[in-house]
């Protein structure tokens, strides 16, 4: 039995060592997978072999020193490159168009001015969601440098504070001093205000009853003044009114004398009269009475002008100059501190530093890892299951006789090879489109808000994934071949493309080789669409590029499959 144990032992490593395919599934495979892994994730692990710095965008609106110290503090990092735009749109053109750059910081006006007030202040992060990953190992650097800066300037604002301190003392005990010696300096003052004030009212009391006196002497002069001028004045009106009595007098004596001589006419006037009435004298004249102006003067009421004071004969005041005493000077107490001023400095200490974040793109910034699994596996397992169905289908055909008696049957090799690919092309789109749809149900992946554009990016990566796999079935030229030289480069294309992790993860080399793969551009569609959250015309491009390969890989599989058609008659 040991024998024969021993002969099989060394007749598994007779055939393993003729076995090509065996050893290239043992070996080769997975280090070209272990090495495009270590490639692409080793800056995850802090390795970053031959990778170039990430670009970070900022958008500086504040200009303030703490938003220097966070730029200046960012560009220090020999993994980081700082990019200074002048605004958010320019940022969105680079952060969206540029690989390794998958955030930009917006520092809001007025941050340094909020900070230093002890508020805290909030930097604002747009992202690209599909770069989830690259910007959550900037954000842990960025809360590192955050949280440096707070703290530094906390200690500085302590230090700052307790050297204050010290000094407002020092001061306070100052101005304690200063204070004794005004409050004895006011207390004198005061004294000698009040005797100074009493001397001055004593001093106005008298000159004002000096004063007083003077007018009322003044005021009775003028009133003596006053009554002799109307004295003189009612005389010259009695004396006028005088004359036109006499006048009346004279008319009264007159009209008796006219009285005596009317009488005696009027007796001969009596004896003369019957037929004699001719003979009867004129009637005697009466005296002229007196004139308007006569009776108006009699008849005028006597006018007593009223003593007044004559405003041509002023009445001096006198000059009452009090001569009010001088106030003592105030006492020069020194420069008083500026205490107002320390305390508004030390009232708060300095904010703290986050912040926010928001997706560059304007959908959500924050995704489902589904969003990136479903279609990067999908690609992958799509890419084995065009192997199983086109290059081992074309093997076994092959060496069944199919193609043999399609030979025989004058069949074109290209119209069998199209036929082919395209059920397989059909079969390929229906396993995308139940993968996505399984995803949405299962996993709650996002559709984007166009779902009905994933077909295009699906149906370009299923032709590309068909004729690929004609490629590798004329490559390998055999079954046993097929899978392990066909699964290494499905997994490696769907690696390097950005299937299982971001693209920026990758060094410049193998990003420059993926622009190659179809992987690439179709996973570019599916985050445009998905996660991006795009329109429908962020896909036209990646999708064309797609096909385009496909077109390339269709031309290859059907120039090279002469080789498989022609093998089947050996």
């Amino acid at each position: 039995m040991l024998r024969t144990a021993w002969i099989v032992f060394r007749n598994e490593f007779r055939l393993l060592a003729r076995d090509r395919a065996a050893l290239f599934m043992l070996v080769l495979a997975p280090l070209v997978i272990i090495t495009v892994a270590g490639l692409s994730l080793g800056n995850i692990y802090g390795a970053q072999p031959g990778a170039e710095p990430y670009s970070i965008v900022v958008v500086n609106d504040d200009h303030g020193w703490l938003a220097h110290a966070l730029v200046d503090a960012l560009g220090r990092d020999p993994l980081v490159t700082v990019v200074s735009v002048a605004n958010l749109i320019d940022a969105r053109a680079i952060v969206g168009g540029r690989a390794r750059a998958p955030l930009c910081i917006l520092i809001p006006a007025g941050t340094t001015g909020a900070f230093e007030a002890g508020r805290d202040v909030h930097l604002r992060l747009y992202i690209d969601p599909v770069k989830r990953l690259e910007a959550g190992a900037i954000e842990l650097n960025l809360d590192r440098l955050c949280r440096e800066v707070t703290t530094r300037a906390h200690d500085l604002a302590q230090a700052r504070m307790t050297e204050q301190s010290s000094h407002l003392r020092d001061q306070l005990a100052q101005a304690s001093n200063q204070m004794k010696d005004a409050t004895a300096e006011l207390g004198q003052m005061r004294r000698q205000i009040e005797s100074d004030r009493a001397t001055a009212q004593a001093e106005m009391t008298a000159r004002i009853s000096q004063a007083i006196e003077q007018i009322r002497a003044a005021t009775v002069a003028q009133i003596d003044l006053s009554l002799a001028q109307t004295e003189t004045a009612v005389e010259g009106d009695l004396a006028a009114r005088h004359d036109a009595l006499i006048a009346v007098s004279r008319y009264l004596g007159q009209l008796q004398a006219s009285q005596r001589g009317f009488e005696t006419w009027l007796a001969k006037l009596k004896s003369a009269a019957g037929s004699h009435a001719s003979q009867i004298p004129a009637p005697p004249q009466w005296p002229a009475q007196p004139g308007q102006a006569v009776l108006a003067e009699l008849s005028k009421p006597l006018d007593f002008p009223a003593p007044r004071i004559d405003a041509a004969v002023p009445i001096a005041l006198p000059n009452i100059a009090i001569g009010l005493p001088s106030l003592p000077r105030l006492p020069d107490f020194g420069a008083m501190p500026d205490l107002g001023h320390i305390v508004s400095r030390t009232s708060a200490l300095p904010g703290t530093i986050g912040w926010n974040e928001h997706s560059i793109t304007g959908g959500e910034a924050n995704v489902n890892t589904f969003d990136q699994y479903v279609p990067g596996f999908g690609i992958t397992f799509l890419l084995v299951d065009m192997l199983w169905g086109v290059g081992v289908g074309l093997m076994d055909e092959r060496d069944w006789g199919t193609l043999a008696r399609l030979r025989v049957s004058g069949a074109p090799a290209s119209g069998m090879m199209l036929g082919k690919l395209m059920s397989r092309f059909l079969i390929g789109l229906g396993q995308m489109i139940l993968l996505f749809g399984a995803g949405w149900v299962l996993f709650g992946i996002s559709l984007g808000h166009n779902s009905w554009a994933l077909i295009f990016p699906a149906a370009a990566i299923s032709f590309a994934a068909a004729a690929f796999s004609l490629v590798i079935a004329c490559v390998a030229n055999t079954r046993d071949a097929v899978l392990p030289i066909g699964a290494m480069a499905a997994l490696a294309m769907s690696a390097i493309g950005g299937c299982w992790w971001p693209l920026d993860f990758e060094p410049y080399w193998m990003r420059a080789l993926a622009l190659a793969m179809p992987t690439t551009w179709t996973m570019g569609a599916f985050n445009n669409l998905m996660i991006r959250g795009l329109g429908p015309s962020s896909a036209a491009w990646p999708t064309g590029v797609t096909f385009a390969i496909g077109v390339v890989f269709l031309a290859l599989g059907i120039l090279s499959s002469s080789r498989i058609y022609d093998y089947s008659g050996q």
